[in-house]
């Protein structure tokens, strides 16, 4: 009777045990369907706002793109920057009289790149910009590439370039091309940040 009884018991624990884990598994796994779903609805509502910012401000592609000061309101109105950034981006607009649009900026890092590599072909300015044009093309996020990733990265590596004595090759001119660059990189930085999927973004774009 004691064998059957601590039979029952060891029975008994057992089922408790696994009864337990699957109550742990199971709120594991509701957590984390919970977690998703918040970050399908974060996704869903930023892709939306990419898309009307893309119709009233790029509606010919990232290409096309004039960073005004109605662009820098419009991004503080949804969210993607503080007032704080918004008015620092703001001066900076005005110091680079920009708007240029954002092919111009590129066209411009094409010919840095070309001139640059003419006196150093190693040179790692040409590495930065070929990252930043690839970040400038996947603005909307419609040209998802590796090079685009890690943005404020690039941005950083840009600003040391500028503050070294590699910049003093640079023409005036070539210098604030680049700083219209970093103000471009920077709002890149805020409409694509890095906890959110570009793939799945690109999927909710689709059906926008």
């Amino acid at each position: 009777m004691a064998i059957q009884l601590n039979n029952n018991l060891v029975n008994n624990t057992n089922s408790s045990n696994s009864a337990a884990t699957s109550t742990g598994t199971n709120s594991a796994t509701e957590q984390k369907q919970d977690a998703n779903n918040q970050d399908d609805i974060k996704l869903s509502t930023r892709a939306q706002k990419i898309q009307k910012l893309n119709e009233e401000f790029f509606p010919n592609g990232p290409g096309s793109l004039r960073i005004t000061g109605d662009f820098i309101q419009r991004l503080y109105d949804y969210g993607f920057i503080s007032q704080s950034e918004a008015e620092n981006l703001g001066g900076r607009i005005a110091d680079s009289e920009l708007p240029k649009n954002l092919e111009n900026i590129s066209n411009n890092l094409s010919i840095i790149s070309d001139r640059v590599k003419l006196i150093d072909s190693s040179d790692s300015l040409i590495d930065i910009l070929k990252r930043s044009g690839a970040i400038l093309n996947n603005l909307d996020g419609s040209n998802p590439s590796e090079l685009a990733k890690d943005i404020s990265s690039v941005n950083a590596e840009l600003a040391n370039y500028l503050n070294s004595d590699d910049a003093e090759k640079l023409t005036d001119d070539e210098k604030k091309a680049l700083d219209e660059l970093s103000v471009a990189l920077r709002i890149a930085d805020r409409m694509n940040p890095a906890n959110l999927s570009t793939s799945k973004l690109n999927q909710y774009l689709s059906f926008l």
